[in-house]
């Protein structure tokens, strides 16, 4: 009788496949039998339409990147499609360096991966030397061999995210956000955005960062950048070189005191993202779990699918919080998948 009961209370179309404690009032009034409670939230737990719907949580830990030095770490990233520009460009390739927080920009007509070769080979490489990484997402245009061929030859390590987990490049995507954000409030266009990424990003660059509470752009050149505010008179040439000599003896400092706010601030955002996530939502091998589909949840005609595909079973942990998995018949899914997008399957004993 109680399995009947239990459907009746959750799985009926007049019960509505409510959450556990909707469930227990309607049937506190009707039924009782012991530890009903825990019954109940175990079969609601189990019930494989209710697994499917809802959105995905936070499981993982944090894991801050290490700064190191300037441009030793670059991450990587495209923005669009956008509005197409007079001059026919639709997306933003920007890069931006671990520790100075310096953005590098441009405006592109398709996201592929020889705009993206061009662009680190005059914008990063030439202008700042070989990065020792790279960080990106496996998107096409970057996850190919044009790029292998170019990062093989300066000898630059690739590193590329788990699906759908811009997190991973978290420092590229606020970026971006800000650098969409100031584009739109200053063209008075949608097809002339393109004309403001320079000066966006030199007032950028120009500005103290609230990470490392300095200019990008002294980090990088040893000094500050002379606005068009500033005072047209030339400065006394002793002064100069006096000021010349103090910036030098102190860039090496600014630097450290930069890494060392860095860190700082990767502590504080770990203790503060960490203290939410129980250690018993880390996976193990041979878990049975499903995994978030991020493209339909963006969808808007896949509102009524369920957003959660599987279950597949755990087949490999990674470091950093990312999981090989298989389908149960064994087959082995591409590429790795970040644990914030999978959650437990439950099933009824």
């Amino acid at each position: 009788e109680l399995p009947a009961v239990l459907y009746m209370m959750h799985n009926d179309p007049t019960s509505g496949h409510f959450a556990t404690d909707a469930m227990f009032h309607k049937i506190k009034t009707r039924y009782y039998w012991p530890q009903y409670y825990d019954d109940i939230k175990k079969y609601v737990e189990a019930c494989d339409s209710c697994q499917r719907r809802g959105r995905s949580k936070k499981n993982n830990l944090l894991h801050p990147i290490p700064v190191h030095s300037p441009f030793y770490q670059i991450g990587i990233d495209f923005v669009g499609p956008l509005p197409r520009t007079k001059r026919g460009k639709k997306y933003i390739i920007v890069a931006m360096d671990y520790l100075t927080k310096w953005p590098e920009a441009r405006a592109v007509s398709e996201a592929t991966a020889d705009a993206t070769a061009q662009f680190l080979y005059e914008q990063i490489i030439c202008q700042h030397g070989c990065p020792q990484i790279i960080l990106s997402d496996r998107g096409t245009h970057f996850n190919n061999n044009t790029i292998k061929a170019l990062t093989e030859k300066f000898k630059i390590n690739h590193l590329l995210s788990t699906p759908y987990h811009p997190q991973t490049n978290g420092l590229v995507e606020r970026f971006n956000r800000t650098l969409c954000e100031s584009l739109a409030r200053q063209s008075l266009k949608n097809n002339d955005w393109d004309l403001y990424i320079a000066p966006t990003l030199f007032a950028y660059r120009t500005t103290k960062h609230s990470t490392t509470k300095m200019e990008p752009f002294f980090l990088v050149y040893g000094r500050s950048a002379r606005l068009p505010m500033d005072s047209e008179q030339l400065p006394d040439s002793s002064v100069t070189h006096d000021r010349l000599v103090e910036l030098i003896d102190h860039l090496p400092q600014g630097r450290m005191k930069a890494k060392n706010q860095v860190s700082q601030s990767q502590s504080k955002q770990k203790e503060r993202h960490d203290e939410n996530i129980k250690q018993s939502n880390q996976f193990k091998i041979g878990n049975k779990v499903l995994y978030f589909n991020v493209t339909l949840d963006q969808s808007h005609s896949g509102k009524f699918n369920p957003k959660w595909r599987g279950p597949f079973i755990v087949q490999q942990v990674l470091p950093h919080g990312a999981y090989k998995l298989q389908t149960l018949d064994g087959q082995s899914l591409p590429t790795p998948i970040n644990g914030n997008l999978l959650k437990m399957y439950h099933e009824l004993n």
